[in-house]
């Protein structure tokens, strides 16, 4: 006997339309200035986002956005440590764009009223992050996310840019090999909406929700890769996945938050449960303030060896600082770890590493073009700047000088575009994709096989890889594409975990048969079987799609 379904079918009859100039998709720091950007130059624009305004995953971000926008620092400087950082495959054009551009960046958001850290005298109040050779990150105490999007959102509003929160895109519609809009579903009702764009900006995010452990809010589930795969872009660099040194190691519901640079940068030590600073056995010039990578790999080796706390992480210490100044510097490390029962003036602080950023992404230009008509993207969506290891202070910032960029070309482009008609077919046959989840009469929950994907990436794709493990985790993933295409949909949330899901795995794909591709270690992609880098790689790693619908890996030179 079948079971009724819960959910109401999606039907053609209910479907609202709405057309647009630009088609925004994600409200984060880097979404909100390209939208600001297409306004101002004209374009009609729509933002829509799985979150409220103001709430994209960018308002996580507690350090600071790095820029050369005082002495000693230069933007020669800035680029040559973002190329060292990024173990030298950074996409060098874009990065010395991106140096040479920054300050004004900040006079930009200065003028949309964020309020960054400044000295008795005015100027800004800037410090040296992980392996920065001089001050370039200017911070809003430990919450320059939030401070940032205040001010981006307050813009957008002044601007009167049309935006729709609680919006899930299922799919970006694509004719001719030409991005012509998205299909939505309202979070709270599913009623679906045809979005008819001329030019669609990707700018999802991260994929955090991948990982068992991560820094990144749940929204951050990755599918503008996929999006970008399936409408005919490529991504670059998929097998650089940052793994931060500092998250919380407990309690369990709060493991993985992020515990921001800024407390290291301020003199934060690294002790074993021994009370042995062991960053010095490790990087003895650098110590905590070696690359997130190097640090990371330090803090798994002292686990891994039975110098770990109980918890299975390490101690970060500020015991030693002065009276008031957690308060003043990091007063949300110092609240998040209150909220818990720890005074981290007294005690120290228990964290292991923690999934964090996707240094690889769609491959762009430095005006956001991904090759596929119709379609740019911008933000952490993206294979940018960072290489093979993502500075911290980098994104915040490149996502400001790219957002602007993107924004004034998605508008030119727009200018020179019509809408185009969307075919009823391809509507129908979303509209029957998204339907089989609901009408499905028995099969498992979604939630099972997110579960068995985070644990497997985590695992087996995480800080530590080989090829045995890569190869163990692509059987599971490929198994799980077949399984999660029968998952039921029981209700609103399950409709989007079971969509949100088929995305998920072709993302984790990639991310692996990437890994496997680089017979080497460097920056973030550290395998066992190969732990020495080799100059062979200078190089980067495309996926693609094939004409039968496979992913694939193509070799590239560096991009000059």
């Amino acid at each position: 006997m079948k079971r009724k379904a819960r959910l109401q079918k999606l039907r053609k009859k209910n479907l609202k339309t709405i057309k647009t100039d630009v088609l925004v998709i994600g409200a984060g720091g880097a979404g909100l200035r390209a939208a600001i950007e297409a306004k101002r130059n004209g374009a009609k624009v729509l933002v829509i986002s799985k979150e409220s305004m103001g709430e994209a995953h960018t308002k996580m971000a507690m350090g600071g956005l790095n820029v050369a926008i005082k002495p000693p620092a230069t933007a020669k400087q800035h680029l040559q440590d973002t190329i060292k950082g990024g173990w030298e495959i950074n996409n060098y054009k874009m990065a010395k764009i991106f140096a040479r551009e920054m300050p004004q960046r900040i006079y930009d958001l200065e003028d949309y009223g964020v309020n960054f850290d400044k000295l008795p005298d005015g100027s800004f109040y800037t410090w040296a992050g992980g392996k920065q050779s001089a001050p370039l990150n200017l911070c809003a105490g430990d919450y320059t996310g939030r401070e940032m999007m205040r001010g981006l959102v307050a813009e957008a509003k002044k601007l009167g840019i049309d935006y729709k929160d609680k919006q899930f895109v299922t799919k970006l519609l694509v004719k001719n090999q030409q991005v012509i809009g998205a299909l939505t579903l309202d979070q709270k009702t599913t009623v679906p909406t045809l979005i008819s764009a001329k030019v669609t900006v990707v700018a999802t995010g991260g994929a955090g929700m991948l990982y068992l452990i991560n820094t990144n809010e749940p929204t951050n589930t990755g599918e503008g890769y996929a999006w970008g795969l399936d409408a005919g872009a490529r991504l670059v660099d998929m097998e650089m996945v940052q793994i931060h040194p500092t998250g919380m190691a407990y309690p369990p519901e709060k493991k993985g938050r992020l515990i921001t640079e800024k407390v290291r940068g301020h003199g934060g030590i690294l002790r074993n449960k021994f009370g042995e600073r062991f960053m010095k056995r490790y990087q003895p010039k650098r110590l905590e303030l070696a690359g997130r990578d190097e640090v990371s790999r330090a803090i798994y080796e002292e686990i891994e060896e039975g110098r770990g706390t109980e918890n299975g992480g390490v101690w970060l210490d500020i015991t030693h600082w002065k009276k008031g100044e957690a308060e003043k510097f990091v007063p949300e490390v110092f609240q998040a770890w209150k909220e818990v029962g720890v005074d981290i003036t007294k005690k120290q602080m228990e964290i292991s590493p923690s999934m964090h950023h996707m240094m690889g992404g769609i491959d762009i230009t430095e005006w956001g073009e991904t090759g596929v008509k119709g379609l740019l993207a911008v933000g952490e969506s993206t294979r940018n700047i960072h290489g093979a290891n993502r500075l911290g202070g980098n994104s915040l910032a490149e996502g400001q000088v790219f957002g602007r960029r993107v924004g004034l070309r998605a508008a030119q482009n727009a200018k020179k575009r019509k809408l185009a008609v969307i075919p009823k077919k391809i509507v129908e046959k979303e509209l029957d994709r998204v339907n089989s989840f609901i009408t499905q009469s028995d099969g498992e929950s979604p939630e099972k096989f997110l579960l068995e994907l985070k644990t497997v990436m985590w695992n087996n794709v995480g800080l530590i890889k080989d090829k045995r493990r890569l190869d163990i985790a692509l059987i599971i993933i490929k198994d799980l594409q077949r399984l999660a295409t029968d998952v039921v949909a029981r209700n609103k949330k399950e409709l989007q975990d079971a969509l949100e899901l088929q995305e998920m795995l072709k993302v984790a794909e990639a991310i692996i048969i990437s890994a496997l591709k680089r017979t080497e270690s460097r920056g973030a992609h550290y395998r066992l079987d190969y732990p020495k880098m080799d100059k062979k790689w200078l190089k980067n790693i495309a996926v693609y799609k094939n004409k039968k619908g496979q992913l694939k890996t193509r070799v590239l030179n560096l991009v000059k």
